[in-house]
């Protein structure tokens, strides 16, 4: 999802409709402007970090080799939070997390982590899908009126906001479910 329709969806929420078709056209022409435009982007990397964060985990699986059994973090694709498996030769095997690198006993593994978005600008795309643009609109707007000093239309977005995150955690594979018990 592109992160200027995130924008716009959040200047909509907002009740600034112009500036917000002027985002999706990339025509914004003032400084009044250009500085909203400014601050919901700062607002809406730090709702995305914090979704994938501490909500919804952005999940990767890639292939790394290593001559010394060092594989550093920064040769990874995404900046790594946590690493759930390693494995070599299509076995689990064990690692051991240093404070720049990953170290374990093969040439070549599979990794698989979880992972933090890196700071978008206006014109990039979302580490998540389109089901989620409502959500990350709703916190850029919810931490936009937070900063400006809107309190009761911050907390309105910001419950929306939770809403929106606990639906699609359930959604979530991981998210388990007990079924409603039946008495005979």
């Amino acid at each position: 999802m592109e992160v200027k329709k995130i924008i716009g969806s959040a200047l909509k929420i907002l009740g600034r409709n112009s500036l917000a078709a002027d985002v999706e056209d990339g025509a914004v022409r003032d400084a009044e402007g250009r500085e909203t435009v400014d601050t919901l982007l700062y607002c809406f990397n730090a709702v995305e970090d914090e979704v994938a964060r501490k909500y919804v985990p952005l999940s990767a699986k890639e292939e790394l080799k290593s001559f010394d059994g060092k594989y550093y973090y920064s040769s990874f694709s995404y900046p790594p939070v946590t690493v759930k498996k390693v494995r070599a030769d299509g076995k689990e095997i064990a690692f051991e997390l240093m404070l720049e690198y990953l170290v374990a006993d093969a040439d070549k593994i599979t990794v698989e982590y979880t992972y933090a978005p890196t700071g978008k600008s206006i014109d990039g795309e979302s580490d998540f899908g389109a089901e989620s643009c409502r959500m990350l609109a709703l916190g850029t707007a919810s931490e936009y009126c937070f900063i400006n000093g809107e309190i009761e239309a911050a907390e309105l977005w910001e419950k929306k906001y939770r809403g929106e995150i606990d639906g699609l955690q359930r959604s979530l594979p991981e998210c388990g479910s007990i079924p409603p018990r039946r008495w005979v």
